[in-house]
């Protein structure tokens, strides 16, 4: 019998704090947007003497970021020293909290499928960046701004058995921390980063060895680089080989994990108890407070949309999974005073254009109040459907206000009783032949004649006359 191989994936992702300032000391936590080494001070570079003192607002953004990761929040933890050499850690050790974290037992609930699946998330900790390297070809340059911007450590459970699973928990995660606002989850700013240890081994038997693999800049990067290892490991294994506990960086280059380093195990850290910090208390009016604080959820505003504005479920779970555009269809909604419309517009139009151009809703041109006014033009009859698609496009490079564009390219429907007549008496005067087709019909074939008759009229019209209007008269007048 042939034995199944079965991958086991865990994912560690550092997330970035937007606190404003740094997590032991009150430099500025802007640290891409200065010149370099001008946001630090003897604590961020870890002087001799200089006492790190913790900032109140990290703990209350990384209980924000566990609460909506369904962890539980330990009243006591602690931080730890975590021993290494490398050039761009000032202090030659990184503040962490390795033995006892702030909060852990979390979960996320994947969809992969259409099947569901808890994904538990181990732990989650408090720690702090690192420096930046910044290589030329004959030198490198050390940018300390970055050192000590606070960072929560997100663990999860190897619980993922595939690279879609992966991809699918790094989505909702990002989508779940951008709506707590404590972090930009952003892989392109680096506020977002991710390592994925991957082992295989034959179903029923103990896991393999793991390895870790670095160096991934963006959530399609994992997928592949896991699918890569994956079948590395099992090709080696295969050919009789063995997998060395070690780290690998992912060249997306030419697809492959490269080796960097043998795998450290904790006892090469020689971590400790940090000294200098006291034990992180939280309390549970403290935890109480910051749930008061917690914005809506992405499963909350789902509901919402479904419920208050009428909204098919799918529409709802597509709007709600980036926040922002979750806002912009708001928006849209209120300016246009037409909640159905404006989803069917964003979820057509809106998402086919930031699908083509790549591009996120922040960066669309054409504002929700600019597509709100669109959708009203339509329902106040101004303009027909076909002419509003041609007014979106406009906008696209046209800064103009919608409703002078209809004005100044007199792009207004034809709503004039008498106009309409004479265009349907002219169509009906060109097309005998339909005309005596749609009066010998049977009433499956009728709505087709029609259609083509009223299309006609709509083309004579070039799309400006009222498309009830056309039709009423059109029917009457066929009798």
């Amino acid at each position: 019998m042939v034995k199944e191989w079965e991958s086991v994936i865990g994912l560690e992702v550092h997330l970035q704090l937007k606190t404003g300032t740094k997590v032991w000391c009150g430099c500025s936590a802007d640290y891409d947007n200065d010149d370099s080494n001008t946001h630090t001070c003897p604590i961020c570079l870890g002087h001799p003497g200089a006492l790190p003192k913790l900032n109140k607002k990290v703990v209350e953004y990384a209980v924000k970021a566990a609460l909506a990761l369904n962890c539980k929040i330990n009243n006591e933890s602690h931080f730890d020293r975590k021993n290494y050499f490398y050039p761009d850690a000032p202090k030659n050790y990184q503040i962490t909290q390795f033995e006892n974290s702030y909060a852990g037992k979390g979960f996320l609930e994947i969809n992969v499928n259409g099947k569901s699946k808890k994904v538990g998330i181990t732990k989650i900790q408090i720690e702090e960046d690192t420096g930046k390297s910044v290589h030329g070809v004959h030198e490198s340059y050390l940018n300390y701004n970055r050192a000590s911007i606070p960072l929560v450590e997100i663990i999860s459970e190897p619980d993922m058995r595939t690279s879609e699973e992966a991809y699918e928990y790094l989505t909702l995660l990002k989508n779940t921390i951008k709506y707590t606002g404590v972090s930009d989850v952003s892989m392109e700013l680096g506020s977002l980063r991710c390592d994925a240890n991957i082992s295989v081994h034959h179903k029923g038997e103990p896991f393999g060895t793991r390895v870790e693999v670095k160096n991934l800049n963006s959530f399609k990067a994992v997928a592949r680089a896991i699918d890569y290892e994956v079948n590395r490991q099992i090709e080696t294994i295969e050919k009789g080989g063995k997998i060395d506990q070690e780290t690998r960086l992912w060249d997306d280059d030419v697809q492959v994990t490269r080796v960097m380093r043998s795998k450290e195990e904790a006892m090469d850290y020689r971590y400790f108890h940090e000294p200098d910090l006291l034990t992180l208390v939280i309390t549970d009016e403290e935890i109480e407070a910051v749930k008061e604080t917690m914005p809506e959820s992405i499963t909350d505003k789902v509901a919402r949309f479904i419920n208050d504005y009428g909204i098919p479920e799918y529409d709802a779970n597509i709007l709600c999974e980036d926040i922002e555009l979750a806002d912009y269809f708001e928006n849209t909604a209120k300016a246009s005073g037409n909640p159905k419309s404006s989803s069917n517009w964003i979820m057509t139009e809106v998402l086919k254009e930031l699908k083509q151009k790549n591009i996120e809703i922040k960066d669309f041109v054409i504002s929700s109040e600019d597509l709100g006014k669109i959708i009203k033009l339509i329902d106040t009859n101004v303009i027909s459907s076909k002419i509003a698609k041609t007014l979106f496009e406009m906008k696209l490079t046209d800064e103009r206000d919608p409703e002078t564009i209809v004005k100044e390219e007199k792009m207004a429907q034809v709503t004039d009783d008498s106009a309409i007549e004479t265009l349907v008496d002219e169509v009906l005067a060109n097309n005998p032949k339909l005309i005596e087709d749609y009066k010998n019909s049977d009433e499956g074939r009728k709505p087709r004649v029609l259609k083509g008759l009223i299309g006609q009229a709509m083309k004579l019209s070039k799309g400006k006359a009222n498309p009830q209007m056309v039709t009423e008269l059109m029917m009457k007048k066929l009798g």
